[in-house]
């Protein structure tokens, strides 16, 4: 555990200090949903709202989109919560179908995101909780290189650091359950799209 951190060094709680130039700290993220305590709005353990296969409340017609309602998700077998700018951006049409009579079915897209990191496009969709294998596309000591997982052959999430391409290929397999051959999948020279069974 962390004590405390200075200019070049971390010092544990045992007192122990480690050589630092610089410190990462991930602290997570936690729904501000205090303000709905009394509403009768059903909250999960983190204090997100629990919404449902179409983003319904616990009351009616009250609907939950973005980073502060979980769904459930049947692509991945439980309930995610998803912290990022594209889940919002994706809940309101599901929302807006529901509410108007245009039923598009159940909210349950694959997850996404992106960040620039040192220069690096880093990009992840999925979600690899549940994955069985994980395969290396490319060595990432190199500037590209991507990480697939997979479940019973099929992908449920890629990270792509400076492959957009491999993001995009296996961003479309994972939404179709599309096995792959892992052979030729971890064979950065294949595209996504020709690895397929």
């Amino acid at each position: 555990r962390v004590d405390t951190v200075e200019t070049g060094r971390v010092v544990l709680a045992d007192g122990r200090e480690l050589p630092a130039d610089a410190v990462v700290v991930g602290i997570g993220a936690r729904p501000a949903t205090g303000w709905l305590a009394g509403s009768g709005i059903a909250l999960d353990p983190s204090g997100a709202v629990t919404a449902d296969e179409r983003l319904r409340t616990s009351l009616p017609d009250v609907y939950a989109v973005g980073d502060c309602a979980s769904y459930p998700s049947a692509r991945y077998g439980e309930r995610l919560l998803v912290h990022h700018w594209d889940n919002a951006l994706q809940g309101p049409r599901t929302v807006a179908a529901t509410i108007t009579g245009a039923d598009t079915g159940p909210y349950d897209p694959v997850p996404y995101f992106w960040s620039e990191q040192f220069g690096r496009f880093v990009q992840y969709a999925g979600h690899h909780a549940d994955a069985d294998e994980l395969l290396w596309r490319g060595d990432p000591a190199e500037d590209t290189w991507s990480v697939l997982w997979l479940r019973a052959g099929v992908p449920v999430a890629l990270l792509a650091v400076g492959r957009p391409r491999d993001l995009a290929q296996g961003r479309k397999l994972i939404e179709t359950a599309t096995a792959v051959d892992p052979a030729r999948a971890a064979d950065p020279s294949v595209p996504l799209k020709a690895a397929v069974r």
